[in-house]
């Protein structure tokens, strides 16, 4: 029997979630990204008593964590590779305005990108290799090469591969397994094509 090399991934954009098997979920008209997070959380009846305690950037990756588990196997050998232009500046411009009044802990903990990799690291008990790029642009290449070492090195057995850019009510989310060296291979010069395609 031969293995599948098609890309499963998750998409988060403009109001929609999509996979590669085509729409999950939208909505009518444009909304702020934390009301539009909060609706698909609700719409796809998830269970989790941390999300609403989590900054928009851990949120976002936890729904496209959640989506995707649901068509691949989430294990503690599973490494983790992402990276945005953002970082965490949506949450530190929060954080900085608590402390004209109360600096929040609750919104200081988040103030770092790889936050979202715990929080996923959890939900999953993943114990494996994890990292947070900070990227002009949506760069696979430099993911996949990562992703690559990893494997290579047996440091994970497969890897979730995402470009998680939140900013100004602006999301951008594109979550992607590599289930092995091979698809690895496979998905190269394969992932601006369907990064550029679910953009339209």
């Amino acid at each position: 029997m031969s293995e599948d090399h098609s890309t499963k991934f998750i998409r988060i954009k403009d109001n929609r979630i999509t996979s590669s098997e085509g729409l999950l979920f939208e909505t009518k008209g444009k909304l702020e990204s934390a009301k539009f997070m909060s609706q698909a959380y609700k719409f796809f009846g998830m269970n989790y008593s941390k999300f609403f305690k989590m900054d928009g950037l851990s949120k976002a990756g936890f729904i496209t964590a959640e989506l995707l588990s649901e068509k691949i196997k989430i294990e503690k050998n599973t490494g983790l590779v992402f990276s945005n232009s953002s970082s965490s500046l949506d949450t530190d411009l929060r954080f900085q305005e608590s402390m004209q009044d109360f600096a929040s802990p609750s919104v200081f903990v988040y103030t770092l990108p790889n936050i979202v990799l715990g929080e996923i690291s959890i939900r999953h008990s993943i114990q494996s290799e994890n990292v947070f790029f900070i990227t002009e642009k949506f760069d696979p290449e430099l993911m996949l090469d990562y992703a690559e070492i990893q494997l290579k090195n047996l440091a994970c057995e497969n890897v979730l591969c995402a470009w998680l850019n939140l900013h100004n009510n602006e999301y951008d989310v594109f979550l992607w397994h590599v289930a092995s060296l091979e698809d690895l291979q496979s998905q190269r010069g394969q992932l601006p094509k369907i990064y550029a395609t679910t953009n339209e």
